[in-house]
């Protein structure tokens, strides 16, 4: 999604969803370059994948990150053009735009559940998959509200995975060893999430 839509002025402060699991407090670091991501100048990306039990009111998290928005631009430049033109095309043809549309517009920015509690392609709710990835733009200690914050669910990022070019493929495999881990760990995600940037 575009990150540019998004009004500056649709911010709260991060709740507790996107906190960091191990800390729980705000993800202060970029994954990459470890910049100081809580100064309130850099933009930064949150993504955390998830199961959940109860919805989202109660699940266990796979990994999650915070990525500054120029190392995720480094990243999203190894897409192949091919890849990255399918996957706007996906998005473009299978979102709710008018359902995000009214959340902006009744500035409904108190409640995440209505942000998050179903996917954004799939309309399926937390509570009835068995794996999701939640996405939210930052900046500071506050979340963006409008084009994210959103949920994927496993569906729909196996779906995006199908379209997918083998280098692209091969450059997010390269991505998930780097920010997740040596490969005996991701043994435990096989057929599991996908890292998305």
């Amino acid at each position: 999604m575009n990150q540019e839509k998004n009004k500056p002025g649709n911010l709260v402060q991060i709740p507790k969803l996107f906190y960091a699991d191990i800390t729980g407090a705000p993800m202060d670091k970029c994954i990459s370059c470890e910049c100081n991501l809580l100064d309130g100048n850099v933009p930064y990306m949150i993504e955390k994948a998830l199961k959940p039990y109860d919805g989202l009111r109660s699940y266990s998290t796979i990994f999650e990150y915070a990525m500054c928005m120029d190392c995720m631009t480094g990243y999203q430049s190894k897409i192949s053009s091919q890849s990255m033109q399918s996957i706007n095309e996906y998005f473009a043809s299978h979102i709710d735009i008018e359902g995000r549309k009214k959340l902006i517009t009744n500035e409904s920015y108190t409640d995440l559940a209505p942000w998050v509690n179903r996917c954004v392609v799939k309309n399926l709710e937390a509570e009835d998959l068995a794996e999701c990835q939640i996405y939210g733009q930052c900046v500071g200690d506050q979340l963006v509200m409008g084009d994210y914050p959103y949920m994927l669910s496993g569906v729909a990022m196996d779906e995006v995975v199908e379209l997918l070019s083998p280098e692209t493929l091969d450059e997010f495999g390269r991505l998930q060893e780097e920010l997740i881990g040596p490969s005996e760990f991701q043994d435990l995600l096989k057929g599991g999430p996908k890292v998305f940037i």
